[in-house]
């Protein structure tokens, strides 16, 4: 039987969302961390523009599937995991791509990658202060940095691709 990508990615993430750290869980399943969610989706999304559908998977099934996902610290504790494991992901690529370029390309790839960070940090501070002293004032942020960062990230993994050489 074949089954719609969505419902085997809830299935292979059925067991990564509780509140308790990775490894051996009660029932004796182990289950993965954000990080190794994301890349199970990387590897099954080979493309930049397919790769997009991996943002906010795991969150989504986190809050989904974990006992305390629907509460505002649920909600906050799987976006931060999901944030961290996407900042991770960025980290790598920038280092791969910064080892991929001549030298004085690497003095710009760093310029360039402060601006960006510059200009992601503003942009989620704008909309999160849309909520103001609400309760989705963090979890907004969270949101809009995971989001930029996770499509930061994809952007350098394939930029050989998408900027080829002239």
């Amino acid at each position: 039987m074949i089954y719609p990508p969505t419902l085997l990615a809830l299935a292979f993430l059925a067991v990564s969302c509780t509140a308790e750290p990775a490894g051996a869980q009660p029932g004796g399943m182990d289950r993965l961390s954000a990080y190794d969610t994301i890349d199970a989706c990387l590897y099954r999304e080979a493309g930049p523009v397919d790769r997009q559908a991996c943002i906010g998977e795991y969150r989504t099934a986190c809050e989904t599937l974990s006992a305390d996902g629907e509460t505002m610290v649920g909600m906050m504790m799987c976006a931060g995991e999901e944030y961290e494991a996407w900042d991770r992901w960025l980290n790598e690529a920038y280092r791969d791509l910064r080892e991929s370029l001549p030298e004085d390309a690497v003095v710009n790839l760093r310029e360039a990658q402060r601006s960006w960070m510059a200009h992601r940090d503003q942009d989620c501070l704008f909309l999160s202060g849309l909520y103001a002293g609400g309760s989705m004032e963090g979890l907004e942020r969270a949101g809009c940095l995971t989001s930029k960062t996770a499509e930061r990230a994809i952007e350098l993994m394939h930029w050989d691709a998408v900027y080829p050489p002239f």
